[in-house]
C-alpha cells in the first residue's frame, strides 16, 4: 500500500483506468457487436442494418430520457447493449422500422418502469416479447451461427462475466436447473435420453447466449447470493417447460417471470430497510434527491402513456399477418412389415403420404432454407428458416434439396446426414 501522498504503482493506475474505461455494460455491448459482425459476415451481410439502426435508436432515446432525469447524461452503454440484443434476436431480415420501434419501446420502458433505481424487467426481453406479440417479429436468435459461433458465444460470455464477477452464480444454477428439468421432460414424454442429444439441447447456441448474456443482466437480476440462486433457478425451470406452450417466447417469458420475482424481493428488502433509510434522509442531503425531483412520478406516467400511444400507432400501421400454412399429419404405420399402412419416409425420399402437388405448394410457400453449418463428426446442422424466421440447430437433420422442414420426414431419418 502506498503511503500518504504517494502515487500508486503504474500497474495499479493502469488497471484502475482500464476498469473505468470498460464498465460491465460497455464490455457487454462491445462483445455483442463483435458477435453480430461475425454472424452477419457469415450470412453475407444480412443483419448489418439491424446492427447499426437498433443500437443507434436505443442510444438516442436513452440520451433523451437522461436529459430529463439527470443533470449530466452518461454514455448510453446499457441502451447500446439493449439495441444489439434486439438486433441479434430478431430475424436478420426484419424490417428496420419495426426493429427500431422495439428499440424505442425497450429503452422507454426501462426508464419508466423502475423501482429503487433499477428497471423492473430485462429491457431486451420486453422489446422482443412486444415485437413478437404485436408486430410478428418472431425471435430468430441468429447470434452464434457458423462453425465457430458457439465458441465465440462462450468466450464472449466469459469475458462479460469476468467483468461482472458478482453474477457468476446465475450461470451454473440456470444451466443446472434447465438441464435437470429437460431430462425429466424427456423421461416423462418417452423421448430420447441419449446424453449427446440432451447435452445438445442444454448447450444449444441460443440457450448458451441466453444463459451467458441475458440471465446475468446486472440491472434486473438480484445482487444478493441467495436471491441469485432463487432467481436463476426459477428462470431455468420456467425456460424448460414454457416453450411447450409458447414455442417462440417461452424462454423470454421465463426471464420476465424471474424479473418479477427479483422485483418482489427488491421491494420487500426496501420496505424492511425503509425506517433506517428515512433516518438517513432526514440527516443528510444526497445528490440523488435532486435527480428524483427531475423525474417525478407524473413525468414517469406521462412518458409511459406517450410510449404506449406510439406503440399503438406503430402496431396499427403494421398489423400482424400470419399466412396460412397447411398442418400436415405424418404417417403412423411403418411399411414393409405387413402393417398395411404407408411406408415411412427415409433418407432418400419425401414423405409418401404427401402428394406431389402438396409438396410443390409447400416448396413455394416455405421457400429455401439456408444451411449455415454442418459438423460431420457430430451430425449437428444449423440452418436459417426464412419463413418462420428462426435459426435452428438440429442433430442429423435431413434437408430435402435445401428446403426447410415441411414434409414430416425428419422423425423417420434418425442417423441420416445431409
Amino acid at each position: 500500500m502506498p503511503g500518504e501522498g504517494e502515487l500508486p504503482p503504474a500497474s495499479a493506475r493502469l488497471r484502475a483506468s482500464t476498469l473505468r474505461a470498460l464498465p460491465p455494460a460497455r464490455v457487454l455491448w462491445l462483445v455483442l457487436l463483435a458477435l453480430g459482425l461475425y454472424g452477419s459476415m457469415y450470412l453475407g451481410g444480412l443483419g448489418l442494418g439491424s446492427l447499426a439502426i437498433a443500437p443507434l435508436v436505443a442510444g438516442v432515446v436513452d440520451l433523451g430520457f437522461q436529459s430529463v432525469r439527470f443533470e449530466r447524461p452518461r454514455f448510453p452503454d446499457a441502451a447500446l447493449a439493449t439495441g444489439l440484443f434486439l438486433a441479434l434476436i430478431f430475424p436478420p431480415t426484419a424490417s428496420l422500422v419495426l426493429v427500431a420501434s422495439m428499440a424505442f419501446a425497450a429503452v422507454a420502458f426501462r426508464h419508466v418502469l423502475r423501482l429503487r433505481g433499477r428497471p423492473w424487467f430485462n429491457p431486451a426481453a420486453v422489446g422482443v416479447v412486444l415485437g413478437t406479440l404485436f408486430l410478428g417479429l418472431a425471435p430468430a436468435w441468429w447470434v452464434g451461427i457458423g462453425p465457430f459461433g458457439p465458441y465465440a458465444i462462450v468466450l464472449g460470455g466469459l469475458a462479460v462475466l469476468a467483468r461482472n464477477l458478482p453474477q457468476w452464480r446465475l450461470l451454473p444454477v440456470f444451466l443446472g436447473s434447465y438441464g435437470l428439468l429437460s431430462v425429466v421432460q424427456h423421461a416423462v414424454a418417452g423421448a430420447s435420453l441419449d446424453p449427446h442429444i440432451l447435452l445438445l439441447q442444454v448447450l444449444d447456441p441460443a440457450t448458451l447466449f441466453f444463459a451467458l448474456f441475458m440471465v446475468p443482466e446486472p440491472r434486473s437480476a438480484p445482487v444478493a447470493a441467495h436471491q441469485q440462486v432463487l432467481y436463476s433457478g426459477i428462470v431455468g425451470m420456467s425456460a424448460s417447460f414454457l416453450p411447450l406452450f409458447l414455442p417462440s417466447l417461452g424462454i423470454l417469458v421465463a426471464l420476465l417471470a424471474g424479473n418479477l420475482v427479483a422485483l418482489g424481493m427488491r421491494y420487500h428488502a426496501g420496505r424492511l430497510s425503509s425506517p433506517r433509510t428515512a433516518v438517513r434522509r432526514s440527516t443528510t442531503t444526497r445528490p440523488s434527491s435532486r435527480s428524483s425531483l427531475r423525474w417525478p412520478a407524473s413525468y414517469r406516467v406521462g412518458a409511459g402513456v406517450l410510449t404506449v400511444v406510439v406503440l399503438v400507432a406503430i402496431v396499427s400501421a403494421n398489423p400482424v399477418s400470419h399466412p396460412a400454412v397447411p398442418i400436415l399429419q405424418s404417417p403412423t404405420s411403418p411399411g414393409g412389415g405387413g402393417g398395411g399402412g404407408p411406408p415411412l419416409a427415409n433418407c432418400q425420399t419425401d414423405n409418401p403420404a404427401l402428394s406431389a402437388s402438396t409438396v410443390s405448394q409447400l416448396h413455394k410457400l416455405l421457400g429455401p432454407s439456408v444451411i449455415l453449418s454442418y459438423d460431420s463428426s457430430t451430425g449437428v446442422v444449423v440452418f436459417y428458416d426464412p419463413v418462420n424466421h428462426v435459426t435452428v440447430t438440429e442433430t442429423d437433420l435431413y434437408e430435402d434439396y435445401g428446403f426447410a422442414e415441411f414434409n414430416g420426414d425428419d422423425y423417420a431419418v434418425s442417423g441420416c446426414v445431409p
